[in-house]
């Protein structure tokens, strides 16, 4: 990306932020963030980077085909990170045409608007929830269906169908699928189960473990994630999939994280609460195989330490979170924990 027009759509939300930041410590000559500024976009995850002269910030959806087309014929990039996303599953099961618009709708927009301008390469933020659940072992990119597949929140059947969209524009345009595990990190919206789970504690407040606790994720830090995509910007085969996530021996369930969390700030066990509430359809498990990513050259960071450091950013930087508390607790039936 060094010397490029970068597009970055969702540059204000968790991860977008994270890219934002990378792409701009590589050299980009400029970077475009294209962001609606949803609930959960907040362009103070930039503030650090907002006097660069080569960062610029556009309002815009992705699913508004003049919003798109407008910005991509005034900046003509090069590169198209496309991270624009509703991503929260609970939220999609009440709101499942919104997921539909941005989701499915946004990325076909956004494809044809890029294909039309003559972008070098676009890379599609999917995720690992394309797969659906896994009991054992792990996918790898080829397992994915055609169609939803076994995605069950209407959250992941968008994202399998946005991602079978983007890769259908392979022969237009030079596409990279990138399939992310679930990513932690700082600026993270605090109504993900991490993030809550700090905030809560830092606030006296009871920690929720849904079900029984032992549901399995591979946790990605964000900064990791960043050089990932940054690789398969620069380095990734046009019409490829890359699954990005580091494998934890052991695995990490949900209730092992709320356990370390609560002891590594010193609280009694019983701040954790397994409450009566569950997700409705809650997958057991999700596991990819990164071996094509790690081929490329990417190797994630100790994630202890890069759990231990997320929650010191959250203790040190509570006038972040403290404004999106009410939206992000909005949601939640887990009376318990109140």
């Amino acid at each position: 990306m060094n010397g490029k027009t970068v597009l970055v759509t969702g540059g204000a939300g968790f991860l977008g932020s994270h890219f934002v930041r990378r792409a701009l410590a590589g050299g980009a000559a400029l970077v475009v963030n294209f962001d609606k500024l949803s609930y959960a976009g907040d362009v103070r995850r930039l503030d650090d980077v907002s006097g660069d002269p080569r960062y610029r910030f556009v309002q815009g959806d992705v699913a508004s085909e003049p919003e798109v087309a407008a910005a991509v014929d005034a900046h003509r990039p090069q590169v198209v990170v496309h991270y624009a996303a509703e991503t929260h599953v609970t939220r999609s099961e009440s709101a499942p045409e919104l997921f539909h618009r941005t989701n499915v709708e946004g990325t076909r927009i956004l494809l044809e608007a890029c294909a039309a301008g003559g972008v070098e390469r676009f890379v599609h933020i999917s995720t690992d929830e394309v797969y659906g659940p896994i009991r054992q072992g792990a996918f790898a990119e080829e397992d994915k269906p055609e169609g939803e597949g076994s995605a069950t929140s209407p959250y992941a059947r968008s994202k399998a169908l946005a991602d079978d969209l983007a890769r259908a524009f392979a022969g237009r345009l030079p596409v990279v699928v990138v399939r992310p595990t679930n990513a932690f990190g700082s600026h993270q919206f605090p109504e993900k189960a991490f993030p809550r789970w700090i905030v809560r504690a830092l606030r006296g407040q009871p920690l929720p473990v849904w079900g029984d606790g032992m549901y399995v994720r591979q946790w990605l830090n964000a900064v990791d994630f960043a050089e990932a995509v940054a690789l398969a910007a620069e380095a990734g085969e046009p019409g490829s999939v890359y699954n990005v996530g580091p494998r934890h021996d052991p695995e990490i369930t949900n209730i092992a994280l709320a356990r370390w969390l609560v002891a590594s700030l010193g609280l009694p066990d019983d701040r954790i609460v397994m409450t009566a509430y569950d997700r409705p359809g809650h997958d057991r498990r999700y596991c990819v195989d990164a071996t094509r990513i790690l081929g490329l050259g990417w190797r994630p960071g100790d994630v202890w330490e890069q759990l231990a450091a997320t929650v010191a950013w959250y203790r040190d930087n509570a006038s972040w979170w403290e404004p999106h508390l009410a939206v992000a607790e909005s949601i939640y039936v887990d009376a318990a924990a109140k």
